[in-house]
C-alpha cells in the first residue's frame, strides 16, 4: 500500500461528511453566508491543528507557494457557494459530489500531466473514463 493512501482514506471519510453535513444546512442558510460559515470554520480547524500538532514538514512557505495556496483558496470559496447553491435548488448530494468531485478530478487528471510532468498513462486514462460514466450515471439521478 503507498504511503499516502491511508491519509486519502482519511480524507475521502471527511468529505463524505462534509456532503452530508452541505447538504443539511442547504436551504437553512444563504449560500454565500453558509460558504462563509463553512471556509471560516475550516480555517479555525486548521488554525488548532497547527496550534496543537505542529508544522507538518517543516518547510518554510515561499511566495510562490503562498499565492498558489490562495488561488486554490478563493477557487474552494466559490466551489463552496456553487455546492449549497446547488444543493438548496435540489441536487442530490450522490449526483452533486459524484459531478463536483469527479469532475474535478476528472479535469485535473487530464491537465496535471502538462502542468507537472506527471505520467499520462492508460491507467489514467481507464480512471477519467470511468470517472466519467460515474458522472454520467449519477447525474442523472434526480
Amino acid at each position: 500500500m503507498a504511503p499516502w493512501f491511508p491519509t486519502a482514506l482519511g480524507a475521502a471519510f471527511f468529505i463524505s461528511a462534509h456532503y452530508l453535513l452541505l447538504r443539511a444546512a442547504s436551504g437553512r442558510i444563504d449560500d454565500r453566508v453558509g460558504a462563509l460559515v463553512l471556509e471560516s470554520s475550516a480555517a479555525l480547524g486548521i488554525t488548532v491543528s497547527l496550534a496543537f500538532a505542529g508544522r507538518g514538514s517543516g518547510d518554510s512557505a515561499t511566495r510562490a507557494g503562498v499565492l498558489f495556496a490562495v488561488g486554490s483558496g478563493l477557487a474552494v470559496s466559490v466551489a463552496s457557494v456553487l455546492l449549497f447553491t446547488t444543493l438548496r435548488r435540489g441536487g442530490p448530494v450522490a449526483s452533486t459530489g459524484t459531478i463536483v468531485l469527479g469532475g474535478g478530478v476528472a479535469l485535473s487528471a487530464l491537465v496535471a500531466p502538462w502542468l507537472f510532468a506527471e505520467s499520462f498513462t492508460g491507467r489514467r486514462v481507464l480512471g477519467v473514463a470511468l470517472g466519467l460514466a460515474a458522472m454520467w450515471v449519477l447525474g442523472g439521478e434526480s
